[in-house]
């Protein structure tokens, strides 16, 4: 895959119009607001959005955010939690920043206005799929919406962050020493931000597959500008796909939060027979790896299909009240939870690997940094721990600002690149078929001859034609492409089945020889540290 997406010459800094801040930081979710919104009020701040915050997953998610508060529970318990799922792959240090700062990172949004649903005696705790406890902070069904437009309306009040709207990451600048800032497409025009240090909180690339609950948008694009500035990725193969996705009539999947779970409801195949109690024994609530693998077993066990998530014994005034989006959606289509069992699929929702990071979202290369899904901390190993994902937006993304303020740097003469860096056309690949390929190679069940043939064919340039046009579009395409061999060479390279990572072919785990995670950098081999 050729490096970079549009030719050199129009992403020389010199020749673009020059913006000047003190932080770039990339992605207007809960990991690139909260960003900002911790760095001190004295620096300037870009917060670059590629659309509305309203269209980021953050705003997407139903859930909660896990938080060891209750009575019954503790720091200990959690982390046992999060090191289980995440099957032997988490790293652990990083687990115990995560669970040790949820609290303070809970009361840090609730400083902020956040209004998480209260039950008698303090916050309503609900419980998902890997919990041993309750310890789901939520507001009713539409967690993320909440929490984005609390942090949305806290920028809006800060005079010291810039909000720039419909704007497209393209490529990251470097020089000798490091980042020097990024070139973002905005309105069809090319802009140089010169920033002393660059945020990348752009999200997953769990859109990249043709049936997500994430947007075909969600391709990862700040995760590629990284690795082409010569960041490592690392753990590029676990892709989480969540069990309970419905396919409306209108074609769009929409997820059915693992809460209505977590409440009660039950999964149903056909002829309405329950069928996780002899696959795993937590029934409904095992991790979520094991729930779509047996939703997937279910199907073909009937001839194909979907199975039927059940929750009609939660009750009219429960449902109405605790899911009340859910609820509102499937309305829309002609669909009642008190009424009627939702034909559900697994649907790729989640990507654990992306940019690799300290424990103060650094990068390998210098004042580059990364937080939330487009990071790769290490604290989801193989299998996230449903709703930890929240949380660890907030939790790093607030250490990521603490280490850039306390890391002011003299400014430097405008970036450019190094002679050696040659950036050069890419692909624009036939997206919708592309999403096809990864969806039927690299989904829930993978094959390594499947893995290695659609892998030789991106390779081949079957995905399409060359492209050097300076529009976010190619871009797109050519990260999708990009992203999309990444995660193929990385699955194919790890020959054993771990969390949400299942080779059929090799289905036992392998401690011995794969217990490290796969880091791939530009330039050089992909290798299992």
């Amino acid at each position: 895959m050729a490096r970079g997406c549009i030719a050199p010459e129009c992403l020389r800094p010199e020749k673009l119009e020059r913006i000047t801040c003190d932080i770039a930081v990339v992605g207007a979710g809960i990991a690139g607001m909260t960003a900002a919104l911790s760095l001190d009020p004295g620096l300037e701040v870009a917060l670059l959005s590629k659309a509305s915050f309203t269209a980021s997953s953050t705003y997407k998610a139903q859930g909660g955010i896990a938080v060891a508060v209750g009575a019954d529970d503790s720091a200990a318990d959690h982390i046992a939690d999060t090191l289980r799922v995440g099957q032997g792959m988490c790293r652990e240090e990083a687990v115990h920043v995560l669970v040790r700062e949820g609290p303070a990172a809970l009361e840090y949004l609730q400083s902020l206005g956040a209004a998480f649903t209260r039950a008698p005696g303090g916050l309503d705790l609900t419980r998902e799929a890997g919990h041993s406890r309750r310890r789901v902070v939520h507001y009713h069904d539409h967690t993320g919406r909440h929490i984005a437009e609390t942090l949305a309306a806290a920028a809006a009040r800060r005079g010291n962050i810039e909000l720039l709207d419909d704007s497209f990451l393209v490529d990251i600048i470097t020089d000798r020493d490091g980042c020097r800032g990024c070139v973002v497409e905005q309105g069809g025009r090319l802009l140089y931000l010169d920033a002393a240090a660059v945020v990348v909180a752009t999200g997953g690339y769990s859109g990249l597959f043709l049936r997500s609950t994430n947007e075909a948008s969600a391709g990862g694009d700040g995760i590629a500008a990284a690795y082409r500035a010569g960041a490592a990725l690392a753990d590029m193969e676990f892709v989480q796909f969540h069990p309970t996705a419905a396919t409306l009539p209108s074609g769009k999947v929409f997820l059915l939060t693992e809460a209505l779970r977590g409440e009660g409801a039950v999964l149903l195949n056909r002829q309405g027979e329950r069928f996780m109690a002899a696959c795993h024994p937590d029934g409904e609530l095992a991790p979520r790896d094991e729930v779509a693998r047996a939703i997937l077993r279910e199907s073909a066990r009937q001839g194909g299909g979907p199975v039927y998530l059940d929750a009609t014994r939660l009750g009219r005034r429960h449902l109405t009240e605790r899911f009340r989006h859910v609820y509102g959606e499937l309305a829309k289509s002609g669909w009642f939870l008190d009424r009627d069992a939702i034909p559900v699929l697994p649907a790729a929702h989640y990507t654990i690997g992306g940019i690799k990071t300290d424990l103060w979202g650094r990068s390998t290369v210098p004042s580059l940094y990364a937080c939330g899904e487009a990071a790769a901390t290490g604290v989801h190993g193989a299998n996230r721990l449903a709703s930890n994902s929240l949380l660890e937006g907030v939790v790093f993304a607030r250490r990521t600002a603490a280490h850039i303020n306390g890391s002011r740097r003299a400014p430097r003469p405008a970036g450019r690149f190094p002679a050696d860096a040659q950036v050069a056309a890419g692909v624009r690949p036939d997206l919708p078929d592309l999403r096809a390929r990864l969806e039927a190679v690299a989904g829930v069940v993978r094959r390594g001859e499947e893995l290695a043939a659609a892998l030789a064919w991106l390779r081949a340039g079957g995905a399409g034609v060359p492209v050097g046009a300076a529009d976010r579009h190619a871009c797109h395409a050519v990260n999708a492409c990009q992203l999309a061999e990444l995660l193929l060479a990385a699955a194919l390279l790890r020959a054993e089945s771990r969390g949400a990572h299942y080779r059929e072919d090799y289905p036992a785990r392998n401690d011995g020889e794969f217990s490290n995670h796969t880091l791939q950098q530009w330039g050089r081999k992909a290798v299992m540290e």
